[in-house]
């Protein structure tokens, strides 16, 4: 059932000291300390609708849908590893900066996280994630949007370039832009990178994470790399550099322009 929830946005705390290499387990993951909050925009007040979404194969998601009017561009956004993390893990100021943009955004707990169901290790292997994908999505083209772009952190991109590459493939509503926010070895557990040189994407990584995003640099020219020396993993990276949020919005402006 939807619920119509008026929420005042106020301070988000977020943010880890980066390791030395991009985590590939949830326990290397966790295992990072936290950061002291920063600082964030003045609150405003805004509509967030609480919704049930269904994929192709049964499973009920939970998501936060910030609907801008219809056909406007939009955003969905894919967590880290479930079930350790989920919807929450996004800063609200940078979800307030992507409705400021006049964008709609979905964000959704992937399944085996947060209120959805489903098994958490099937968001990232095999087929299933990319479906968790699909239903965002599907209520995106419902809401009349066409044009809209994805943002995986860490292995959120591993379900963000399975939709991508299955989706071309299966003449469904394929995303104008890639937001890459460290990803890993485990992004290509189905799909490799190659696949989705095509496509507009960023990349946001610290300099301690930099090797398998260095190494995405000789794919394709038109690709944007962000590096920051004192990052963090992931959604982690919005808590110790304030410069991301504006970095990733300024990319997606440009590609949800066209």
């Amino acid at each position: 059932m939807t619920r119509l929830l008026p929420i005042l946005f106020a301070l988000a705390a977020c943010g880890a000291s980066p390791p030395k290499h991009a985590p590939q387990t949830p326990e290397a993951t966790l295992a990072m300390p936290a950061t002291q909050p920063v600082a964030t925009p003045p609150p405003q007040v805004m509509i967030r609708l609480t919704e049930q979404l269904t994929t192709r194969d049964g499973v009920a998601l939970e998501a936060d849908l910030y609907l801008a009017p219809s056909g406007a561009p939009a955003v969905v956004l894919l967590h880290m590893i479930p079930p350790h993390f989920e919807r929450s893990s996004w800063p609200v100021p940078f979800i307030e900066g992507l409705v400021a943009s006049g964008w709609s955004v979905v964000v959704v707990d992937r399944r085996g996280s947060g209120a959805s169901e489903g098994e958490p290790k099937q968001a990232y292997e095999g087929e299933w994630g990319r479906y968790d994908v699909e239903a965002a999505v599907k209520r995106l083209s419902a809401h009349g949007v066409r044009s809209f772009a994805l943002i995986g952190a860490s292995n959120g991109t591993t379900s963000m370039i399975d939709y991508a590459v299955w989706a071309k493939a299966e003449g469904l509503p394929v995303p104008a832009f890639l937001g890459f926010m460290t990803g890993g070895n485990y992004t290509e557990n189905q799909t490799d990178m190659a696949a989705v040189a095509s496509f507009p994407a960023a990349f946001t990584y610290s300099t301690e994470e930099r090797e398998w995003s260095a190494a995405q640099q000789a794919r394709a020219a038109h690709w944007t790399f962000h590096e920051y020396p004192d990052g963090a993993h992931g959604t982690k990276m919005f808590g110790v550099q304030a410069q991301v949020a504006d970095d990733l919005i300024g990319a997606l402006a440009k590609a949800l322009s066209k």
